[in-house]
């Protein structure tokens, strides 16, 4: 059987406490479900990056401005939201880049969707060649991939701005990055195991099929299965700029759809009551400080900002699990960090009449090894 050491804040511990939905508010859910689906919201196509990747900006600006770049993003970051499982709620943030007659240029976005398209705006300002617009986006058609690559065109006030962000395989900029991005590939399966109980000889890795997922849609439809015994991974990408000064794309958040404990003791394997998804989250802490040099973590111990894990967030439907929460927290010296649950026991008497595939399910959606060490080495010594 497989044991654990909890980190400082000793938040490993299983889903007692999870929150109870009434039949009304099941109803509530199923019938905003409905309406999400009704708005047919866009979702996002496949990625094609598994491993640390770069990105590239493309601007286009025709008519009553001219501007043509095609440049690496070299701070800042875009990211995209999610309202449940495909649906991508927004598109926001600000990138920068280099000037086309030299300092910094940079572009904003801040694009909501309503309705299946996006409305909002996306500004370029480049102080070199005397350049500022802002063009609307008015129910705007934008492709999203699941990279987190963008792109539209939008035309407003006699000037047209055709954009796009694209990601790059960038495998072998940061050796550490690397490696912790090539535990993604095992690390839902390592979760069917840990959480649990079982270890290597209750339950070898190769016994377990993993689908990684390239779309998230795919991903939120998707279902971890007893026999075979399947579990399902999603990655979520963000942009960070490392400690050498690179602006990489890697997983900030990793999915994992797993089968509950009570349900692998169907099958005669020795387990014990689930752990909290926290469990997972000090995985990735304790992989990443593995990988971090004396030096760095010392400066880490002494003036970073400590991750201190929290009680799981457990949500009983499937829509309530992806949609995003406030996962981080920053509180003085800390960053008080939680995972995102999804727990329904297969014994459970209240989900006695529910179908096989939502029953005996245990998902979590922690942060991945990467984003952990790009915590420790950066992110915690931030403002």
């Amino acid at each position: 059987m497989r044991t654990l050491t909890t980190g400082r804040s000793g938040a490993v511990h299983s889903g007692r406490g999870r929150r109870r939905s009434t039949a009304l508010v099941a109803l509530l859910v199923g019938l905003g479900l409905l309406a999400a689906a009704c708005s047919s919201p866009p979702a996002t196509t496949a990625g094609t990056v598994t491993g640390v990747g770069t990105r590239t900006l493309d601007l286009q600006v025709s008519g009553a401005a001219a501007y043509a770049r095609t440049v690496a993003v070299t701070g800042g970051a875009v990211r995209v939201s999610y309202t449940n499982s495909n649906a991508v709620d927004a598109i926001s943030g600000t990138v920068t880049f280099a000037g086309a007659s030299g300092g910094t240029a940079s572009a904003t976005f801040d694009l909501r969707q309503e309705l299946g398209s996006f409305n909002g705006s996306v500004s370029v300002a480049d102080a070199s060649v005397g350049l500022s617009v802002a063009v609307p986006h008015s129910f705007t058609s934008v492709s999203v991939d699941g990279d987190g690559d963008a792109s539209a065109t939008a035309s407003s006030g006699g000037v047209t701005l055709a954009w796009s962000i694209t990601t790059s395989d960038a495998t072998g900029l940061d050796g550490d990055l690397d490696a912790l991005t090539a535990e993604e590939a095992t690390f839902c399966q390592d979760a069917q195991q840990r959480l649990p109980g079982l270890d290597e000889g209750d339950l070898p890795l190769g016994s377990i099929d993993n689908v990684r997922h390239t779309s998230r849609g795919l991903f939120g439809s998707s279902k971890a299965t007893l026999v075979p015994l399947q579990v399902q991974t999603w990655s979520e990408r963000d942009m960070a700029t490392t400690a050498a000064g690179d602006t990489v794309a890697i997983t900030h958040r990793i999915s994992c759809k797993t089968r509950s404990a009570d349900h692998l003791a169907t099958v005669g394997l020795p387990t014990s009551a689930d752990l909290s998804c926290a469990a997972l989250n000090q995985r990735s802490l304790d992989l990443a400080a593995a990988r971090l040099s004396p030096a760095q973590a010392a400066a880490y111990a002494a003036s970073g900002r400590q991750v201190v894990l929290q009680p799981d967030v457990v949500e009983q439907t499937g829509v309530g699990w992806l949609t995003a929460i406030a996962d981080e927290v920053r509180s003085g010296a800390e960053l008080r960090l939680s995972a995102h649950a999804l727990l329904v026991n297969w014994n459970d008497p209240a989900f006695a009449a529910f179908p096989e595939t939502i029953r005996g399910v245990h998902y979590c959606t922690v942060w991945a090894p990467a984003w952990a060490y790009w915590w420790m080495t950066v992110g915690a010594f931030q403002p």
